[in-house]
């Protein structure tokens, strides 16, 4: 398995997983760019839907000695698989229901509907500005690398 890019010399096997959930190409591009940077010991995992998302942790879950993320990030959060169907599979399975996540959001109101499940510890709005946005997935970068690994991921 090749290195995630910006992390030479770690070994993916005992990094960190983080999984972006995240439609928006430009978004993505950031928050790899931020995690680069913040986060060397974590491999960001990226899915461009919420469907595809839920097979990999299900696949991840499943195999020998298999990684469950550390946390999820949920940009996703518009649409008919959004990313309240995810949180709505998680809170249903007893191996994700406590994995944390959090959700970034391009829409007001949806980190609002977001915040009901128990698994997700931040919900934010896209701020407007671009600057503020660089900010604030940096700091989420810097977090998830002291997040712990769940018991069993």
């Amino acid at each position: 398995m090749p290195l995630p890019v910006g992390h030479a010399g770690r070994s993916a096997t005992y990094m960190k997983r983080v999984l972006l959930v995240e439609d928006h190409e430009s978004d993505v591009a950031e928050i790899k760019a931020a995690f680069e940077r913040f986060s060397l010991d974590v491999q960001l995992e990226h899915s461009r839907s919420t469907e595809l998302a839920w097979e990999l942790m299900q696949c991840w879950a499943a195999a020998p000695g298999g990684r469950r993320p550390v946390c999820v990030l949920l940009g996703q959060l518009a649409g008919p698989r959004d990313g309240l169907w995810l949180l709505e599979r998680m809170q249903e399975d007893r191996l994700f229901r406590q994995l944390p996540v959090i959700a970034l959001s391009r829409e007001a109101g949806m980190s609002d509907r977001a915040r009901v499940f128990s698994n997700v510890v931040g919900a934010l709005e896209r701020p407007v500005d671009e600057l503020a946005w660089r900010r604030v997935i940096s700091a989420v970068a810097r977090i998830s690398q002291s997040l712990p690994h769940l018991a069993g991921a």
